[in-house]
């Protein structure tokens, strides 16, 4: 993950992050509640508890999702808090509608769960389930009690389980849209017609927004943008099909030898535009990989100059044949995190395939099919 990140826990395998500027939202909270006009610090307390509820209801959400994706076979890279809320990175999106459909509702039954076993907890502990404002708003002399906060965070986690089910792609709901829609139309329509509402409901929040909460006017915002970033990406998928990993091949190899050191790494580095390099055997075979993001975690580690390649190389390679789909190459650099793919037949050495020269390749396609 960048720099701008923090790691707060790894659940099954799954990082969990906090993006800077989460730290802007918790910052407003405690401003604002210093600046009202409930200025104490059992309001503070209060409000601070409350988030803390709320960025766990949220994680545990983007765990429903990175859980379904992972019964179909799909990993999740990460998991990183915004003040929007949390963005669960699969590697790819599901190959059917309604696997896509299952993985979308599995973040807001999280929260409805969340909702129906805090009624349980309330009617055993004797009481019933009864929403107030009083139960999120602090009410000078009102003191704190546990079933103050679990009504709380139940309300709130029903909230989050409705708002993520507006149909505004890229929002569970919308992806439910999409995934029905899908199974009418074909996957690039159906997408088109579920950015366009997504970003019809974005415009809405922001409206909504500037007279009221503020950040409505960022979750807006980041659906606008998503939804379009997400249409883009399904059109760069769609044209890549009946291509091979052959058609978008880089024969001209930036590489480095399992004898050379991390000085030659860097100096190569520096007096190229390369960012990442094969590394071969003495036989010109592929031995492994090292990306300009290993270079600098081996110096920031204290690694001397000297030390050799195989010591900081991930020789961990994908190796693919020049027939594999190119749209399946792509979603295997995805899915692995890997700088590229390494192609080889008949145990020669054919070329490597990154996403860059994938992008470059349906660029000069979309040039040309325009020309004509």
């Amino acid at each position: 993950m960048s720099r701008f990140t923090v790691r707060i826990a790894v659940v099954s395998g799954i990082p969990i992050y906090i993006h800077w500027s989460f730290w802007l939202l918790i910052a407003w909270v405690i401003l604002s509640s210093i600046f009202s006009g409930q200025a104490d610090t059992e309001y503070l307390l209060w409000r601070l508890v409350l988030m803390s509820g709320l960025v766990l209801s949220v994680i545990l959400h983007e765990l429903g999702h990175a859980m379904a994706a992972k019964a179909f076979g799909i990993p999740t890279r990460d998991i990183t808090m915004y003040p929007f809320g949390g963005v669960a990175s699969v590697a790819r999106i599901p190959d059917k509608p309604i696997q896509e459909l299952i993985v979308a509702v599995a973040g807001p039954l999280v929260n409805f769960i969340i909702v129906g076993l805090s009624a349980v907890w309330l009617r055993i502990a004797g009481g019933a389930m009864h929403w107030h404002a009083d139960d999120l708003l602090y009410v000078e002399g009102q003191s704190f009690t546990l079933r103050r906060l679990i009504v709380s965070l139940s309300v709130m986690n029903m909230v989050l389980a409705i708002f993520n089910l507006l149909p505004a792609f890229p929002m569970d709901g919308g992806r439910v849209l999409r995934a029905l829609l899908a199974t009418r139309l074909s996957y690039m329509k159906a997408t088109h017609i579920a950015a366009l509402i997504g970003q019809g409901f974005a415009v809405l929040f922001i409206i909504f927004g500037i007279y009221s909460n503020p950040f409505l006017i960022l979750i807006g915002f980041f659906v606008f943008v998503a939804a379009a970033q997400e249409r883009q990406q399904v059109e760069e998928r769609t044209a890549m099909y009946g291509f091979v990993v052959a058609d978008a091949l880089l024969r001209d190899i930036p590489t480095l030898t399992v004898s050379q050191t991390l000085e030659d790494a860097i100096q190569k580095l520096l007096n190229t535009q390369v960012r990442s390099f094969l590394i071969v055997d003495p036989w010109g075979m592929p031995a492994g990989s090292l990306s300009r993001e290993q270079i600098i975690q081996s110096l920031s580690e204290g690694r001397p100059r000297t030390t050799s390649l195989v010591q900081v190389m991930d020789s961990e390679l994908l190796l693919v044949p020049p027939t594999m789909p190119l749209n399946e190459g792509y979603q295997l650099l995805n899915e692995h995190q890997k700088p590229f793919l390494v192609v080889v037949q008949d145990n020669r050495l054919l070329g490597i395939v990154d996403a860059e020269n994938i992008a470059e390749f349906l660029l000069i396609r979309r040039a040309t099919q325009v020309a004509k």
